[in-house]
């Protein structure tokens, strides 16, 4: 399938490179179970196409792809439909000034966007994953925040919501806008004596259950220095942060914030209109309205005028669930139900300097946690918890180096093994030190992946409650054998079929676009 543009010329007569003057597919996502929707950046004039996904032929004609697709293949776009339209964040124009969250496409009704050109509502923001959860759909994006403008530019981790049955406000007051756009801040940050941030939102996973709770897991770095060393970090690190689904949605029932002189205090309760602004429209406190476009005026003002909300939503146990120093962090993919017992977690982390990192998330609760510190090494633990529980540790399994760093190139796909049992050959030590949740150690096959249909008798030590100190002369090697390296991301062994994780194959697929 190929889609070239037909605006080169004007692109260049705009002033922009021979390169940038492709057309590069940004938004790639199902419309529904027959057909899936395309758009790319069309030499800045951005379009979109339905294409059927049985035979990829187009369907329909071309739509104009502004505020659904970027217009420079560097900015940031998050997309999903939801109850069949389609809910989408970028810019909306070409200077890259006017920030939004759109829904649009919607069977019978007008477009509904963010407030144009104001920067309480967005200000410069990266936008990194959309996810509809209950009666809402959530952004998360990173941002400059205007609270903090006293500072410079500090940037901070935000998650917005709006109404999935928000249908703007009246002709008085937001009109085509959302009555129901809040956000509020995310917190991922070391406590001690002096608290130290992880601000710079880069990834976020769809919904998982972690101890039995619906939870996302989101990946932090710490604050650039654009003045002295281009992006990079000042001190250069990243953090993972769970976040309970729970705990957010709590977080949108606190106070307002407004700017008081230089600085931005809560709104006093008794000064919030009823019913309470950012509210659904025949829910909760604004059950008795019938759609958003019966609220009152003063409730519509307000919102217009209050959409940050104070204070921050905390991660799960405190602090977060893994850091790094040295380098910057910038994927993130998790596999949930790994093991004989599928009851651990695997965190997958890109880092920029082409590295990834593979690391076992801790067993114990994050509430029982205690704060990680220090830098890892493959096999080094990050003592998570009081307990002397061995299993209350995240653990870095492994780091590779996919590329060169000096050799970038724009974007590629690629396809890894979940696991690399063989490196362990005949090495019983080896396997069963190495703590991975994907091998098992077989007496008559050596170190293998674990699949449902192997034979009794297999072992393996996730506690390392045996102390094996995991070296054998002469028996571990780097086997390439066919089994763990050739044929990607989980071999499971005969019998059984081999799968990729799909946020795996989704994380690696939008990173092949990201220029």
């Amino acid at each position: 399938l190929t889609w070239e543009t037909q605006d080169r010329e004007n692109c260049a007569m705009r002033g922009r490179r021979q390169d940038e003057c492709h057309n590069y597919i940004r938004v790639l996502v199902p419309r529904d179970a027959e057909t899936l929707l395309a758009c790319g950046t069309n030499a800045f004039s951005p379009l979109c196409r339905t294409y059927q996904v049985s035979s990829l032929a187009q369907q329909g004609d071309e739509v104009s792809g502004q505020a659904r697709c970027p217009f420079d293949a560097k900015q940031s776009i998050v997309a999903l439909f939801v109850d069949g339209s389609l809910y989408s964040a970028t810019v909306a124009d070409f200077q890259a000034s006017d920030a939004v969250i759109y829904r649009s496409l919607s069977p019978g009704q007008a477009p509904l966007r963010t407030l144009k050109y104001s920067s309480r509502w967005l200000q410069e923001p990266h936008f990194v994953q959309v996810l509809p959860y209950g009666p809402y759909v959530y952004f998360f994006f990173r941002e400059v925040a205007v609270e903090l403008s006293a500072l410079g530019k500090v940037l901070v981790a935000r998650v917005a919501r709006v109404c999935r049955n928000d249908h703007g406000g009246s002709p008085r007051v937001l009109e085509r806008r959302w009555t129901s756009f809040l956000k509020v801040r995310l917190q991922c940050s070391v406590p001690g004596d002096t608290v130290f941030y992880f601000d710079v939102l880069e990834a976020v996973t769809p919904p998982q259950t972690l101890h039995g709770r619906p939870a996302v897991l989101a990946l932090f770095g710490t604050q650039p220095n654009r003045q002295e060393h281009g992006d990079v970090g000042i001190i250069p690190g990243s953090a993972v942060c769970a976040f309970y689904l729970a705990d957010v949605e709590r977080s949108f029932e606190g106070p307002f914030a407004e700017p008081r002189g230089a600085t931005w205090t809560s709104v006093p309760e008794d000064r919030v209109p009823q019913p309470r602004p950012g509210s659904c429209a025949g829910m909760g406190p604004a059950a008795g309205v019938v759609t958003s476009g019966d609220f009152p005026d003063e409730t519509l003002v307000f919102a217009k005028e209050h959409p940050l909300l104070h204070g921050a939503v905390s991660p799960a146990g405190g602090r977060p669930l893994f850091t790094h120093t040295g380098t910057r962090l910038t994927q993130l993919a998790v596999d949930t139900g790994v093991g004989p017992r599928g009851n651990q977690t695997v965190l997958f982390l890109g880092a920029e300097d082409g590295r990834l990192l593979k690391v076992l998330a801790a067993a114990q609760h994050p509430e029982a946690m205690q704060p990680p510190g220090g830098t890892a090494a493959p096999g080094d633990t990050r003592e998570l918890g009081d307990s002397k529980d061995s299993s209350a540790k995240t653990l870095l399994l492994e780091e590779i180096s996919l590329y060169d760093p000096g050799r970038a190139f724009a974007g590629c796909l690629l396809r890894l093994p979940l696991s690399r049992c063989s490196r362990h050959g005949s090495c019983r030590g080896s396997c069963l030190a190495a703590r991975d949740p994907y091998c098992v150690w077989l007496p008559s096959r050596g170190c293998i992946p674990f699949s449902e249909d192997l034979p009794s008798g297999f072992q393996q030590d996730m506690e390392g409650s045996l102390g094996i100190s995991g070296t054998c002369q002469g028996a571990a090697g780097d086997s390439d054998e066919d089994g763990d390296l050739a044929h990607g991301v989980r071999h499971p062994g005969p019998g059984a079929e081999a799968t990729v994780p799909v946020a795996v194959l989704v994380g690696c697929v939008l990173g092949a676009f990201a220029l």
